[in-house]
């Protein structure tokens, strides 16, 4: 409890019993570990002891600076520090979930796919496709790349989905899964997103795909992410090197 002072001090000027650490720490407790975490109320029983021993006077307006307020002793301060640590570790830990991404592209009209960037090399414009006579109806062809005959997948074709003319925002995205390297053929590639490991959807079946086998997952309930592993795998692909 605050107690205004004696007539001989100056009007307005109070002293405090013992901090007032709730408000002065207040900024932490946003960001503090849940209500019954270990390690923090173990930093928080060693504040509240600290301020039953070492009573505080505060003769300053409230208007001055916060910093007035924080404990001055080196005791104090490597709580504080121990606590701020504590905060900081779970605050990159959630920080850390979010660093997988993907490249977002379209395939058809409006579906939107996305492949992880484990899997992605490099994004290239569409020239000239040398079809290979006697291979499958989802292999557009070869490119010569760098030196090397590419293998470039059709994925509309791949998942049996309605065939749409190939307009000037069609892009052949090269994978790499072990091994093995191809282009994939897509229709536009229209930017890249974060997401959880934990946080996809189970995959169903959409208007163009059926084959869920080759889907990893939803994201945001309208982007099927590939499974680039399972589609390279399957046997029915011959990919050159």
């Amino acid at each position: 409890m605050a107690r205004r002072k004696s007539g001989k001090d100056k009007l307005g000027a109070i002293s405090l019993d013992k901090p007032d650490f709730g408000q002065v720490l207040s900024f932490a407790e946003e960001l503090a570990q849940p209500a019954g975490s270990p390690d923090i109320m173990q930093l928080e029983g060693e504040i509240a002891a600290l301020a039953a021993e070492a009573p505080v006077s505060v003769g300053a307006p409230p208007a001055q600076s916060a910093a007035a307020l924080m404990p001055q002793d080196e005791a104090a301060r490597k709580v504080l520090e121990k606590r701020a640590q504590a905060i900081a570790i779970q605050a990159g830990e959630r920080q850390d979930e979010l660093h997988d991404q993907y490249l977002r592209f379209r395939l058809g009209a409006v579906e939107r796919y996305g492949i992880t960037y484990q899997y992605l090399e490099e994004l290239l414009y569409v020239g000239n496709l040398t079809r290979v006579p006697c291979t499958p109806a989802f292999v557009s062809g070869v490119i010569n790349h760098r030196g090397e005959l590419l293998t470039v997948l059709d994925l509309k074709q791949f998942f049996r989905m309605p065939p749409v003319e190939r307009g000037d925002d069609a892009r052949i995205i090269v994978v790499r899964h072990g091994d093995m390297r191809a282009g994939l053929l897509v229709d536009e590639v229209d930017g890249n997103e974060e997401y959880l490991n934990d946080g996809l959807s189970s995959p169903m079946s959409s208007e163009g795909v059926s084959n869920m086998e080759y889907v990893q997952g939803i994201h945001a309930g309208s982007v099927t992410l590939l499974d680039i592993a399972a589609i390279m795998d399957d046997p029915a692909l011959q990919v050159t090197r």
